[in-house]
C-alpha cells in the first residue's frame, strides 16, 4: 500500500508490497514535484487550461507567466501576483514641479509605484540640488501632481550635504518639504531621497 513523504506534503510513494507499476510510480513523483515547484505558462489562459479537473490549483501553488513576467501564488480563490509594477521609475519632473532654488541632481530624483505581496509601495531615490536653504525652517522643494500624493502626509529622515539629518515630509496636498536644524547652517546644498518609501499610500 502506497505511503506518503516524510515532510507531510502528500507525495505518494510506492512500497515494496505494491504491485510493480513503473508508470504510476513515475507519474506520482512527477506530479508531486511539478505541483510544488514554480510552474511556467505562456499566459493566464494557458494556465487556466492546464490547471483544470484533477490538476485544478490548490492553495499555495506558484506559477510564472511569460507574457507578464510576473510570479503568482494561488491563495485558494485566485492567482495573486507577488509583485506588480504600477509605475516604472519616473523622474520627479514628470510627476510635479520643483520650487525655485531646487533642481534635479545626479542621479536624477525619481519615483516608482508597485504592489509587493499585496501592499502598494511608492519608492523614491536620487538627489535634489539646493541653491539656498534657510536652517530651522520648513521649505517646499517640490510639489507633486494629484495622482502622486499620499492620502495622508508621511515624514522621513534623509541624508543631506551637512553632517546633520534633514526632516522630509511628503504632504497630502502635494508639497514635499524639507528642514534642517540650525546647527546645519545655511550651506546645505543637497538632499538625497534614497531609501524614502511609502507603504499603503491610500491609507
Amino acid at each position: 500500500m502506497a505511503t506518503t513523504d516524510d515532510y507531510g506534503q502528500g507525495v505518494s510513494i510506492a512500497t515494496l508490497t505494491d504491485a510493480p507499476d513503473a508508470e504510476t510510480l513515475a507519474r506520482n513523483i512527477a506530479n508531486a514535484i511539478t505541483s510544488r515547484s514554480v510552474m511556467r505558462f505562456a499566459s493566464s489562459a494557458a494556465r487556466t487550461a492546464a490547471l483544470a479537473g484533477d490538476a485544478a490549483p490548490v492553495e499555495g501553488m506558484v506559477s510564472w507567466l511569460q507574457d507578464t513576467n510576473l510570479l503568482y501564488v494561488y491563495d485558494g480563490t485566485a492567482w495573486r501576483p507577488l509583485s506588480t509594477l504600477l509605475m516604472d521609475w519616473t523622474p520627479l519632473a514628470s510627476v510635479g514641479g520643483f520650487a525655485p532654488g531646487f533642481t534635479a541632481g545626479t542621479p536624477v530624483p525619481r519615483m516608482r509605484k508597485l504592489v509587493s505581496m499585496g501592499t502598494e509601495v511608492w519608492e523614491y531615490e536620487g538627489r535634489i540640488n539646493i541653491t539656498s536653504l534657510a536652517p530651522a525652517t520648513t521649505t517646499t522643494m517640490f510639489t507633486f501632481s494629484g495622482a502622486h500624493r499620499p492620502t495622508n502626509g508621511r515624514g522621513f529622515q534623509v541624508y543631506n550635504s551637512s553632517h546633520h539629518g534633514a526632516r522630509l515630509t511628503i504632504t497630502q496636498t502635494g508639497p514635499m518639504v524639507v528642514s534642517v536644524p540650525a546647527e546645519a547652517g545655511s550651506g546645505v546644498a543637497v538632499v538625497y531621497l534614497d531609501g524614502v518609501r511609502i507603504t499603503n499610500p491610500a491609507s
